[in-house]
């Protein structure tokens, strides 16, 4: 079974695993699930760190300090928090199947608009021709797709199946009944999977 990854893209330590995973080719491995970590949050009660405005300027700066370390290009978002079901709906395995669509490029694309190219992915309208211009020719089938109610539902499902298992943030990796969450748990999680390799 292969190890699954949750993510939402308001998630900084989302980005830089998703480009730390690209940079050292690993990103295959994975069956990707977005989720709404707002609703993560909700079920544990928690307060997003957005909310707060000394955890949320402690969070930019350590994403930066992270990404430069890694040698990753990261811009702050056009606005933070912002809406991202749009972009949550359209990058599951589920509505990329549907179309005959790359998943990995499709979110690939999208974190490249929101946290390198500062696009507003918030918007329906412009995240569709951002993605026509990143080269995701059904971008049009997508977002209209994203409108219907099963694919809507996915995204709800994915929070669900998540919070059954613990999780409480993003991003996270679950494989065999264990979960490894935060940027800094990936060599943890590789130790595992390449010895029960």
């Amino acid at each position: 079974m292969s190890p699954v990854m949750y993510f939402d893209y308001i998630s900084p330590y989302s980005y830089l695993s998703w480009k730390w995973l690209k940079k050292n080719k690993r990103l295959e491995i994975f069956n990707y699930k977005p989720l709404i970590l707002g609703k993560v949050f909700s079920h544990w009660g928690q307060k997003p760190i957005t909310e707060i405005e000394t955890k949320k300027t402690y969070l930019y700066n350590k994403c930066k300090k992270l990404a430069q370390k890694e040698n990753i290009d990261i811009q702050l978002p056009f606005q933070h928090p912002f809406n991202t079901l749009y972009t949550l709906r359209i990058s599951s395995s589920e509505i990329c199947q549907k179309l005959g669509l790359d998943q990995l490029k499709v979110i690939d694309s999208i974190w490249d608009l929101t946290w390198k190219d500062k696009i507003n992915v918030a918007d329906p309208d412009i995240l569709e021709q951002s993605l026509i211009d990143n080269g995701i020719i059904k971008a049009k089938e997508l977002i209209e797709l994203s409108y219907e109610r099963q694919f809507k539902q996915v995204v709800v499902k994915n929070v669900s199946e998540a919070t059954e298992k613990g999780i409480f943030g993003v991003p996270s990796i679950y494989y065999n009944n264990e979960f490894f969450w935060g940027f800094d748990s990936h060599e943890d999680f590789f130790e595992v999977y390449i010895n029960e390799k």
